[in-house]
Formats: C-alpha cells, structure tokens, sequence
C-alpha cells in the first residue's frame, strides 16, 4: 500500500496507465476557425476579404469603432507582413480617427487551407465609452466659442486659442494613454502632442475644415527619438501647418498663446520639424 502524506506518487500502475494514454493533439488554426464558439470569445466575428480594396475597407472601419482583437480571413494574392504594415500605415494617415487614436498594434499573417488568416491586436488612446463623453464636451465647446458668422481664419484662431487655454501640457508623461488621447483636453485637461492635435482635429472637422493630422518630428527632439503631431488644415483654399502643442508657452505666461507655429507653409515649417511631405497635401 502506498501511503501520501503532503504530497503526490505515482505507482507502477499509474505510470503503465498514463503511458498506455493516447495524447490528443491541439486542433490546428483552420479547425479553430471552424470553432463558432471560439470565434465569438477571442474575435466576436471572423472577417473574410477577397482583395486588398476589401480588405482596407474591413480595417478601415474595424479601427474607426476601436475593435481591439480583429480575425480576418484573406483570401486574395498573396499578403506579407510588409503589406499589412503598409497597409496600416495608409490608415493611420487617411483616416484621422485611426491615426489620432491608434497607440500601439501588433499582428501575425498565418497561412490556412483558405488562404491567409490576419489576427491583429491594437492598443487605442480611447474607446467608444469614453468617445461618448467627449463628444457632448466637444459640441458645448464649440457653442460656447460662438463661431457663428466668423470667417475661417478667425474659427481657426479661436479654436487653436481654446487648445492651448484648455490643458497643460504633461511633461510628466505618466499615463501613456490619455496622455496621447483627445480625453487628455476633453475631460482631464492634460496631454502630450497626440492630445492637443487629436482634439483640435476633432474640433476643426466639426465645424467644416478639411484637416489632416500630421506625423513626424521635431527637428531639435530627434536626438531624443521624439516623435511628434501636429495639424495640416485647410483655410481660405490653402493648406497651412498649425502646431498647437509648440505654440503653448505654459500657463504661467501671460501671453500663453503663442503664433509662432500657426498658418505655416511647408517651406516655414521645415526649419524646425521633418515630416514625409508626400504623404499631406502640399502647403505653398
């Protein structure tokens, strides 16, 4: 007889048993796409695209709602890393949404018998609770800016004043998320770049500009491997390049509110900040 006292034994028996065991293997990524319930838990729904058009389409609207976990079946030419990448990268640069709320991502791209299987993760600075609050802040702003009847440059000028009045600029950098998210001005009053041009983005769509978020560094930071955000915002008919973040000389300054960095061209602009300019609209 074999006694346990504290702790676990394996008899001769047990051992003959556990060896006779036929070992089952894990189902393979096809069987688990298979799987309804799996989908549901890990994707809660499996995309399908035939081509590069459909595919951009799915992510482009997947992103825009903050879907975090995407499982998407392709099942057209042949799709690399390097063309996800790409392909994410366009978006961040043609959807404004995407580009000013996307923080982080990572994905695979996995052969199946179907084709290819993209399982990407992504990181947002907000989400669609907390775009529910800053939405009714956004629109009270903009009523009590009283923008009716100005011309565009005068919108601009109040609506950039209103950013760079209504958060500081967080040289902490303690919170990684709203930090970066258009919550920083919206509902905590403090942010880095991605906080004042996100906000000021949403602001200028709002009230009819057609604007840009633009991404690249600054000149004098690069050193620092600092990256950095900005708007590109179409005014009078002409694209001009506004930094709100670099106009915001602090709070204790009696004239907070810097020009510096405001209705730049891209001439102006390039003595200080780097950017792909064949990416935006020229601004001459």
């Amino acid at each position: 007889m074999l006694i346990l006292t504290g702790c676990t034994a394996t008899t001769e028996v047990e051992e003959a048993l556990v060896s006779e065991e036929t070992i089952v293997d894990e189902p393979s990524l096809d069987e688990l796409l298979q799987d309804k319930r799996y989908v549901r838990q890990v994707y809660g729904e499996l995309f399908t695209a035939n081509s590069t058009d459909e595919l951009e389409n799915i992510l482009a609207k997947q992103l825009t709602q903050f879907d975090q976990q995407i499982g998407l079946v392709y099942k057209g030419q042949n799709l690399s890393p390097k063309d996800v990448e790409a392909l994410l990268q366009k978006l961040r640069i043609n959807h404004d949404m995407i580009g000013g709320t996307l923080f982080y991502y990572e994905f695979a791209v996995v052969p199946i018998e179907q084709g290819v299987f993209l399982d990407l993760f992504s990181r947002f600075t907000t989400n669609k609770i907390e775009m529910a609050s800053i939405l009714p802040k956004r629109d009270a702003l903009l009523t009590s800016l009283q923008l009716e009847g100005k011309s565009e440059r005068e919108k601009l000028e109040i609506i950039h004043r209103a950013i760079i009045e209504g958060m500081d600029y967080n040289f902490e950098y303690d919170n990684l998320v709203t930090d970066h998210s258009p919550a920083g001005f919206f509902l905590y009053g403090s942010g880095v770049c991605q906080a004042y041009a996100s906000a000021m983005h949403m602001l200028l769509v709002e009230v009819g500009f057609e604007a840009k978020l633009v991404y690249g560094e600054l000149k004098s930071a690069i050193v620092n491997d600092t990256k950095h955000i900005w708007n590109l915002v179409k005014v009078d008919g002409k694209w001009r390049h506004v930094d709100a973040t670099s106009n915001d000389r602090g709070a204790g300054f009696d004239n907070q509110v810097s020009k510096v960095y405001f209705m730049l061209t891209d001439e102006q602009l390039e003595a200080t900040h780097i950017w792909n300019q064949k990416d935006y609209p020229k601004a001459d």
